[in-house]
């Protein structure tokens, strides 16, 4: 488990998809976290999907959203789908306000009520 004030990460990783499990707040200092997360899964050719369980996902600001869409960038770069597993409501209303939930992949995967 990686700690950052206020993120904590956990990678649980089998075979082609990466599930990557957010706990905190997402904020302009979730995009090192996130940066470095994301390295060491690419690295892995196997890997075909990422998944970001956002479930217990607390805060996100503007911040936060710019460091989930360049981890969606640089998972893109790799030819790896990223997308959002288990949104909240305050989240889900975030990206759907910004425009952000189609861009996500977030349709199809099981949210949280």
């Amino acid at each position: 488990m990686t700690a950052d004030p206020a993120l904590a990460v956990l990678v649980l990783e089998s075979g082609r998809t990466a599930e990557v499990l957010l706990s905190g707040e997402l904020d302009v200092d979730a995009d090192q976290v996130l940066r470095c997360v994301l390295s060491r899964i690419l690295a892995d050719p196997l890997v075909q999907r990422v998944e970001l369980d956002v479930a217990l996902v607390d805060f996100c600001d503007s911040g936060g959203l710019t460091a989930l869409i360049r981890a969606r960038t640089r998972a893109e770069r790799f030819g790896v789908r990223l997308c959002l597993v288990r949104v909240g409501p305050q989240l889900r209303r975030i990206l759907g306000m910004t425009g952000l939930w189609d861009l996500f992949d977030c349709t199809g995967v099981e949210d949280c009520l």
